[in-house]
């Protein structure tokens, strides 16, 4: 879960657009923002060390700690306080067309201590649209943008980290590319660099509006982080069943995505949907005794004003799946959410979420629950 810096809707709608072909969660576009902020102080004094200067780096962090009260569609509630996120970035700056960076993340229960992104790109739009990244990040599939603390439930069906080369442009508003990986699925056993998507946004701006669209395509949805996990496991447990069942996946099923954002004044408005474009196999997902066909959306409306001289937003979202019950997500989520700016770069977040399970006939129970979550969350 995370929550975004509280400023204006517009500078909020702004960011979304520039990063928009990233996939990347929101910690990690927090990070980039942190450091990007850095880097303008520096070149505005002198104060920073001459060694420092000279090697270009810049440093920073994001902890986020939760407390959260939840009611299971089953069974008793529970609750829980968490770091939910510790992640360290480091970004440098070594030539005009060479930079590289590289972040470490920590998810109490989730995430043990590791290298979560690791990458060089070598761009300089100053001569050419055209740029190259290579390294380990999270393919440009999705956007995932909103305003409140948990993830969309987009995010957790296509969010794709992968060591990938990465080929592509920014020009006046249009940007897009195309990348290339080996996947974690080896489909029919072979260890190959198979995996391939592409992606294209548009983002127009004023002075205090602007919006977006994109559009996103993978070659292989199952090769997503939670997809993955679980057709591995699905097939696994086949095969112990039946021998004669591979463990790999037989075929591809490939996954695609659509997303908008505008923002006027102080509203703002995010929309997407993702979905496998086909079945998949029903020995790696299933639902309803037949392959599963998953998709999520997510549609939010927010809006930014001042409270007692802080930045403050609310936001509003529903959400929903189809075909994810294998996924043991939600069939539909309605939100709602308050965050503020408490001190300089301390952001306090509050969220109310209520799922609906899916019903009986489809596998799940057919009750409802809550989830109450506070956030507070700090930038250094």
């Amino acid at each position: 879960m995370r929550i975004q810096p509280v400023s204006t809707a517009i500078t909020l709608m702004l960011a979304a657009a520039t990063v928009q072909a990233t996939g990347e969660p929101k910690r990690l576009e927090r990070l980039d923002e942190s450091l990007d902020h850095k880097q303008a102080k520096q070149a505005e004094t002198d104060s920073v060390p001459a060694w420092y200067r000279h090697l270009d780096i810049e440093i920073t962090g994001l902890i986020e700690v939760e407390a959260s009260d939840r009611s299971a569609y089953e069974g008793d509630s529970e609750s829980d306080i968490r770091l939910a996120t510790a992640e360290l970035g480091i970004r440098s700056q070594l030539k005009d067309w060479v930079e590289a960076g590289i972040s470490f993340l920590y998810e109490q229960d989730e995430t043990d201590l590791e290298v979560d992104t690791a990458y060089l790109t070598l761009a300089n739009p100053d001569v050419s649209p055209l740029f190259l990244t290579a390294g380990q990040v999270y393919v440009p599939f999705g956007v995932y943008e909103t305003n409140l603390v948990s993830d969309p439930l987009t995010l957790e069906i296509g969010e794709t980290r992968e060591t990938a080369l990465q080929l592509g442009f920014e020009h006046s508003g249009l940007s897009g590319g195309v990348y290339v990986f080996n996947g974690d699925n080896k489909v029919k056993g072979k260890d190959r660099i198979q995996g391939w998507g592409a992606n294209l946004g548009f983002v127009q701006e004023g002075d205090d509006w602007a919006w977006s669209v994109g559009t996103g395509y993978i070659n292989d949805l199952g090769d997503s982080d939670s997809l993955h996990e679980i057709i591995n496991d699905n097939r696994v447990g086949a095969a112990e069943v039946d021998p004669s069942l591979s463990i790999d996946p037989t075929e591809r099923t490939a996954g695609w995505t659509l997303n908008a954002t505008a923002s006027f004044g102080p509203f703002s408005l995010i929309g997407e949907y993702l979905s496998a474009s086909d079945a998949f196999d029903p020995i790696s997902l299933d639902f309803k005794g037949e392959g599963a066909r998953p998709s999520a959306w997510n549609i939010e409306a927010g809006y930014s004003f001042t409270l007692l001289g802080a930045e403050s937003m609310v936001a509003a979202g529903y959400q929903g799946t189809r075909e994810a019950l294998a996924l043991e997500l939600p069939k539909e989520r309605w939100l709602l959410g308050w965050s503020t700016e408490i001190f300089d770069r301390t952001s306090l977040g509050l969220e109310w979420a209520r799922d609906h399970d899916y019903n009986t006939r489809a596998g799940g129970t057919g009750e409802s629950g809550n989830t109450f979550t506070a956030q507070l969350a700090v930038e250094f």
